[in-house]
């Protein structure tokens, strides 16, 4: 599986990119797992990548197929009628490839747009980077498009509890987000930063509380292209790329943030060794969250959390292909778990032990360890994740090592590896437990 460019338009609403399931899939396999209510309408835009008609099947947590929904050689809306225990549904391809635009759930009269990643996808690339692409039906307090309201005086006349809407294209200087306002995109919204230079020019801050930021897209911002310190915002279906820094960075007590179906790719500054995909470090706070979010193509690493003062939590998430970007080499992990603080002032550089959950994730091709320990001395439990065909080791949990900010030997805390899969690929996993049916190691 893999999220590629392709521009389709359906009823009116373009779409650009597209989650290709590259052939026959099961509920564990090529699959998207999709949040039902129990009494849904399940619409899907869709295409079968051959000549003829395919069919998308619609199964149930436990295998059962409910129905299918068909996928016809031109990109159509499809739907499926869902009654049954609130809980998950998932779609794939019963007989080869079929290409997936949005995937949107209608529940007792209301709507949510989003398509969820596909889980324990051995041979997938990105999952989760199909945008909902919402169209004109988004609405808002204040309007930001092409020749219109800029993005900084719609922000300055927004209060806590209304929506700036961006529509289209925009260009904008740093801005930071006030408290409580929110943004939401419509129309392939994407917000262009590329007036900004320098290490002040972070596309978008937020250092209150409370905002929502949905279908947008941040790029060519000189540093990050989203920077948070405030705690309990969400993100949903954001992508950030093409900034010279991390797309996403949580930093100085950001807390309780929450990411779901975001997106952060071709991020690289110019030495290679800041620009990760989501960077969860440098005292960030407790519980935040990140659900069916991918990282690829980041000059450094896909997750980065140094010097982390508070767990993450990732669920469906994927790092691929991270290290390397346009001529430009970092580090290269996937998902990089952190474990020394050498960065809080009058404090000597000691460990700080932080017990990060990753459940259902993959690392594939990244340019050095998939899921790397880095020093992290917690109890770090990683659950039906896989990792594929990189560079360093797929799994690097070593039971013992030298911190160069410590400049002495340590022993870590366990790791527990349950129920994970090792492909193509070395492991060090002197300093983890393998628990479960794990497989290739």
């Amino acid at each position: 599986m893999k999220v590629k460019a392709e521009s389709v338009t359906v009823d009116g609403t373009a779409y650009t990119y597209c989650l290709a399931l590259s052939g026959t899939g099961t509920t564990s396999y090529r699959s998207v797992k999709v949040p039902v209510s129990g009494s849904d309408t399940i619409k899907v835009v869709l295409r079968s990548s051959g000549s003829s008609t395919r069919n998308l099947i619609v199964a149930d947590s436990n295998g059962k197929k409910l129905g299918t929904i068909a996928a016809n050689k031109t990109a159509s809306l499809g739907t499926y009628s869902y009654s049954g225990s609130k809980g998950y549904i998932y779609l794939y391809s019963e007989n080869s490839g079929i290409n997936i635009y949005k995937v949107q759930v209608d529940s007792n009269g209301s709507s949510s747009s989003g398509s969820s990643s596909g889980s324990s996808s051995g041979s997938g690339s990105s999952s989760s980077g199909s945008s909902s692409s919402s169209g004109s039906s988004v609405s808002g307090n204040y309007v930001v498009k092409a020749g219109g309201m800029s993005l900084a005086d719609a922000l300055k006349k927004a209060k806590s509890g209304q929506t700036v809407v961006i529509d289209g294209t925009v260009k904008s200087g740093a801005v930071s987000l006030p408290a409580g306002v929110n943004l939401a995109g419509k129309n392939n919204a994407t917000i262009d930063f590329s007036q900004t230079s320098g290490s002040s020019g972070r596309g978008i801050t937020l250092s209150g509380n409370g905002s929502t930021l949905s279908n947008i897209t941040v790029k060519n911002a000189s540093d990050n292209g989203i920077f948070i310190s405030g705690s309990n915002n969400t993100l949903k279906y954001v992508t950030c790329c093409y900034n010279e820094d991390a797309g996403f960075q949580v930093s100085n007590g950001g807390a309780n943030n929450k990411f779901y179906n975001c997106k952060s790719h071709h991020n690289a500054d110019a030495k290679g060794e800041n620009a990760d995909g989501f960077a969860v470090k440098l005292h960030s706070g407790e519980g935040n969250y990140f659900e069916n979010c991918v990282a690829e193509y980041n000059s450094d690493d896909g997750w980065d959390c140094y010097a982390a003062h508070g767990a993450v939590t990732l669920v469906n998430c994927q790092a691929n292909y991270n290290g390397y970007c346009d001529g430009i080499y970092g580090d290269g992990n996937g998902f990089k778990m952190g474990g020394v603080d050498n960065k809080t002032p009058g404090k000597a550089a000691h460990l700080d032990p932080l017990n990060h959950k990753l459940i259902g994730c993959t690392a594939k091709g990244n340019y050095a360890n998939g899921f790397d320990r880095n020093n992290q001395s917690g109890v770090v439990t990683m659950k039906n994740c896989i990792s594929d065909s990189n560079k360093g080791n797929n799994y690097h949990w070593p039971l013992t090592g030298k911190p160069s900010a410590l400049g002495y030997k340590v022993t870590f805390g366990k790791a527990i590896i349950e129920d994970c899969t090792n492909i193509n690929g070395k492991v060090n996993i002197t300093g983890a437990t393998l628990k479960g049916n794990c497989k290739g190691f």
